[in-house]
């Protein structure tokens, strides 16, 4: 990863806790569609792509779905994972008006 992509600067604070994020490590994969399923212990996520854009009118009836990355959270990670998305989509609508679904 380049220098110009790190998370620099102080550690971010949550709940009187630093959390010094390191992303050495850290790769990034481009996803269009979203879904997410649970059982008692945990939440998958599960992230891919499609190309619906694509084919013809027949095609479109049925969209295949490239997945590239399975997420596996504990309940309480996927909650603080919730209330982190609905804070940053707020923060973006406010910015940049509705997103639309």
């Amino acid at each position: 990863m380049s220098e110009e992509n790190k998370v620099e600067g102080a550690p971010q604070k949550l709940g009187g806790v630093a959390i010094n994020w390191d992303d050495t490590d850290m790769k990034s994969t481009y996803a269009n569609i979203g879904t997410a399923t649970a059982n008692r212990e945990e939440f998958f996520l599960l992230f891919g792509t499609h190309q619906h854009w694509r084919g013809t009118v027949q095609e479109k009836s049925s969209i295949d779905v490239k997945l590239a990355e399975r997420i596996v959270m504990s309940p309480f990670a996927a909650k603080r994972l919730a209330v982190i998305l609905t804070q940053s989509i707020k923060a973006y609508e406010d910015q940049f008006g509705k997103i639309e679904t």
